[in-house]
């Protein structure tokens, strides 16, 4: 089992690089999983096991029996020959002995044998309060003539308190809930045992119960339930800036939410003038679609988000084509009926004085459609050695856009099946010829630039957050009207 909770990954103070901070970035954690996680770090480090072989109102018996430490019972109650006096119990059991069965239950004739849990339940109060239940369970005899399960139940209340762009646990009083123990008798020695044994054991337990938890479980439960949310909200994920073509993700505040902890994330890109301006913190993105079923975690990128670190992890592109087969001669001599720069001879084709260049000087732009992802590419077509944009021939290329996951990084590629090439202005003259020049155009883009590209944006792909127990690697990429997800199932 992942302990997602194991998150250490290095908090620090606000990042201080050169470029752009994109905000509305959301990281989710399942609270069903928070549960899971919760449970798993209590039983490991046993926060019940203290309490196994303690009697209900005294302390650990480090093995010696819990009687021996009795001087009335060994005095009146046990025959050195045979052990315990079974005529004096027999007094106890029918009532003759009340105060000695009374005292006897309240010094450390009732023992803890066993415990089990404690079974964890999350009930958010608000985006601000989280309630965490714990179920304990626990094993009891007494005088090896009554056995018993006692089930009591701990409540730890957190609450999140924003300071600045930092969110801090504080803790509410580990309590005991009155009303929340429940008993049951599991074996007894003599069915007739008398109602008033069994009143005064659940008298017992219900006065001292809530004392041992609050003593011996409390304390431990609320430090490690501490050290696990403060792994969780205070976190930078990583690479951590250290230079100008870094990234950084960090945490800005975190709230309880329905279905999940939601942290909201900010993303320092290495943008340059150049590049396209980030989007204003003020915007309102929409709502977040739920998380999905059976995912331990997702990260969601809002698209205009997404599209604007795109565009800082894009530089522009150029690609000279010599031409070598019909497609591109025909294209090139297409072109060149529009520039009186070019003269259309064999000779200028075979040694490359006058090729072609594909240009993409913008980067490209995911659109989304229901669970179906595109990406649009523009760019410009013009001839080799020509510098005038009205013999150019503006284009833009729409593909199925493919995301997939590796090495901690996202990869977008273009898919070149059922590519569709749209034209933008280009030189009159060519009118007449506009599908052809489509169809032309269209091929060689295939050929010379969409492996080109692809090839760059494989190198050039979004790091993605270290998390430790949560890889990426493993992750499905989702998709709604408004969001690229990143889900990690359980």
């Amino acid at each position: 089992m992942l302990l997602l909770w194991a998150l250490l990954l290095c908090w620090g103070v606000l990042p201080q690089a050169r470029g752009a901070t994109h905000t509305h970035l959301f990281l989710r954690i399942n609270n069903s999983q928070l549960e899971t996680d919760i449970s798993n770090l209590l039983s490991e480090n046993q926060v019940l096991e203290g309490m196994i072989r303690m009697a209900v109102t005294g302390s650990p018996s480090e093995g010696v029996s819990v009687m021996d430490s009795l001087p009335f019972v060994r005095e009146e109650l046990v025959d050195k020959k045979s052990g315990l006096d079974l005529s004096l119990v027999g007094d106890l059991l029918s009532g003759k002995t009340m105060p000695e069965l009374k005292k006897l239950l309240t010094t450390a004739g009732l023992v803890i044998e066993d415990a089990k849990g404690p079974e964890v339940t999350l009930q958010i109060l608000s985006d601000s309060l989280l309630q965490i239940t714990l179920r304990c369970k626990l094993y009891l005899s007494f005088l090896e003539i009554l056995w018993l399960e006692a089930i009591k139940n701990i409540r730890i209340g957190v609450r999140l308190e924003q300071i600045g762009n930092k969110t801090q646990v504080a803790f509410e009083e580990c309590h005991t809930p009155p009303g929340s123990l429940n008993i049951k008798i599991l074996k007894r020695s003599d069915t007739l045992l008398p109602n008033q044994l069994l009143k005064l054991v659940t008298n017992t337990l219900e006065k001292s119960l809530p004392f041992l938890l609050q003593k011996i479980v409390c304390p431990v439960a609320t430090n490690l339930i501490n050290f696990l949310l403060e792994d969780i909200l205070h976190i930078i994920l990583p690479p951590i800036i250290s230079g100008p073509d870094d990234f950084q993700y960090y945490v800005t505040t975190t709230e309880f939410t329905e279905g999940a902890i939601l942290m909201r994330v900010a993303l320092v890109t290495p943008c340059g003038p150049h590049q396209r301006a980030p989007r204003s913190e003020h915007m309102v993105p929409p709502p977040l679609p739920g998380l999905s079923q059976n995912s331990m975690a997702d990260l969601a990128f809002w698209l205009e988000i997404y599209n604007d670190i795109l565009a800082c992890l894009y530089t522009s592109q150029e690609i000279s084509v010599e031409p070598q087969d019909s497609s591109e001669t025909d294209l090139w001599e297409l072109l060149s009926l529009s520039s009186p720069q070019s003269q259309p001879k064999a000779y200028n084709l075979t040694r490359g004085s006058l090729g072609l260049i594909i240009s993409a000087p913008n980067p490209p732009t995911v659109l989304l459609d229901g669970r179906r992802t595109t990406v649009t590419q523009q760019g410009l077509l013009m001839l080799h050695g020509t510098n005038a944009s009205a013999d150019a021939v503006a284009w833009q290329l729409l593909c199925r856009g493919e995301f997939s996951l590796r090495s901690q990084k996202q990869q977008l590629q273009f898919a070149p099946h059922g590519a569709v090439v749209t034209l933008g202005p280009y030189p009159t003259i060519i009118k007449e010829q506009e599908e052809r020049l489509k169809t032309l155009l269209l091929a060689v883009l295939k050929r010379w630039f969409l492996p080109h590209h692809n090839e760059w944006l494989r190198e050039h792909s979004l790091p993605l957050p270290n998390i430790k127990g949560v890889s990426f690697s493993l992750a499905q990429m989702d998709f709604s009207e408004d969001y690229i997800l990143l889900t990690v199932p359980e």
